[in-house]
């Protein structure tokens, strides 16, 4: 307030010596003394508010230009320039940013779809439509039913749209679409949903092939293995002398690591081709956990380590479950648990049941699993460090993640060296009964 009373108070003063100069011009006339003071005094007024105009663009010129704003008036074009330089370098940026975008989504092999808040599709790349096919050209502001004629897709899309991504596979010209539908969040809430698309067609054909292979080898080697163990069992019948017996009885001992061997192969391939159906039924919890531990006692008696059992859990709980399934996995855990256990260690299982799900944990006291592998052994054949001086064929963990995931739930692991590990199953609160096809495989 000051410096403006100030300023007006100077501009007042001026105005009126401006105002009073010219009246005595117009009465007694001019001269040049009056003139030269009348200019100046002008000239004065005009820098004045000049200065006093440039001073409001001074801070943010600065700001802009790094510290160096306009001081006077002679400095604003030098500012004016430079702030056009900076306003070029900037629009050359923006118009490279906007150009690089388009030139990474058209070379890009995966399709990308993008929908917006209203569902309709407002950004695709050419990969997209070359997955989708020709046939179907998509287009700007099409709807996801126009898209997809499929149904499971725009349920599919819906579910993101509320924040759950998912994954599924689409049939399309004779390939196979793998398509992911992933919420689109930039600012915070979902506003849109981002879809990718990729050819899996090849890698399909593999994995049936695989699958094909696995089956019919450990099919065709049953046969085989189970002559040679009559073969064997013969010869023990016989009055061998030490070391033929020996052999005989090492004979054995391959036959029954082959027989397990082919047994998890046709047991996972039967999982993952789609072959194994659930059969739920109503399993009081304690009857089955009673069950589960008799079972495993003399296998814990054997390698001289204590099962403990901690339910918790309502008194009389039951759940929805396949019996000889959930048994598959605890047994495998158990018997994971009770292998690599030290002689007079403990092996907890811990089951909690809840309105939110059912968890089931196993705990050993085991030389626990180094983080870099926890992660690969769950997978086919692999087999930890520690796991390799131990007999196993290293299906099992792979068996309980395949049975997990068809019952509608997951596995992990949580080690540390030395610590021994725990592996938790966690599986819906109720499996409702699966309807199969034919009568479930067992």
């Amino acid at each position: 307030m000051p410096v403006f009373l100030g300023r007006a108070l100077i501009c007042l003063v001026s105005m009126l010596f401006l105002g009073f100069g010219l009246g005595m011009s117009v009465h007694k006339g001019t001269s040049l003394l009056w003139t030269m003071g009348f200019l100046a005094t002008l000239a004065f007024v005009v820098i004045l508010m000049a200065r006093w105009q440039v001073r409001p663009l001074a801070e943010p010129l600065g700001r802009i230009l790094g510290g160096s704003g306009p001081r006077a008036i002679e400095d604003l074009p030098g500012a004016w320039s430079a702030m056009e330089r900076e306003n070029d370098d900037l629009r050359e940026r923006a118009a490279r940013e906007d150009r690089l975008l388009p030139g990474i989504m058209a070379r890009l092999e995966e399709g990308v779809l993008l929908f917006g808040p209203t569902g309709a599709l407002e950004q695709f790349n050419p990969a997209a439509q070359r997955h989708l096919g020709l046939g179907a050209p998509l287009a700007k502001g099409m709807k996801v039913d126009e898209v997809f004629r499929d149904q499971a897709a725009p349920e599919a899309i819906q579910k993101a749209f509320r924040g759950s991504p998912c994954e599924w596979r689409l049939a399309r010209a004779g390939r196979t679409l793998r398509l992911r539908a992933i919420p689109f969040a930039p600012l915070g809430p979902v506003s849109g949903v981002l879809l990718t698309l990729d050819d899996v067609t090849s890698q399909e054909a593999l994995e049936t092939t695989r699958q094909k292979f696995i089956s019919n080898v450990s099919h065709e080697l049953k046969t085989p293995v189970t002559a040679i163990r009559i073969a064997a069992e013969n010869l023990q019948e016989e009055d061998l002398h030490d070391s033929a017996r020996s052999s005989a009885q090492s004979i054995m001992r391959s036959v029954d690591r082959l027989t397990l061997l082919l047994g998890d192969l046709s047991e996972l391939s039967r999982i993952e081709s789609g072959a194994l159906h659930l059969a739920p039924v109503r399993l009081e919890l304690v009857a089955f956990l009673e069950t589960l531990m008799k079972d495993l006692q003399p296998r814990g008696a054997a390698c001289g380590v204590a099962l403990a059992l901690d339910v918790q859990a309502p008194e009389g709980t039951a759940i929805q479950a396949d019996p000889l399934r959930l048994h598959q996995v605890l047994e495998n855990l158990l018997s994971n648990a009770l292998k690599f256990s030290p002689k007079g260690g403990k092996v907890d299982l811990v089951v909690r049941i809840t309105d939110q799900g059912q968890i089931w944990e196993v705990h050993d006291q085991g030389p626990g699993i180094p983080e870099a592998e926890q992660g690969r052994i769950f997978e086919r054949f692999y087999r930890a460090q520690a796991a390799k001086a131990k007999p196993g064929t290293g299906l099992g963990l792979a068996i309980v993640k395949h049975l997990c995931r068809l019952m509608g739930g997951e596995v992990a692991v949580e080690s540390k060296l030395g610590e021994g590990a725990t592996f938790r199953v966690i599986l819906p609160p109720q499996v409702e009964p699966q309807e199969p096809a034919g009568p479930p495989i067992r």
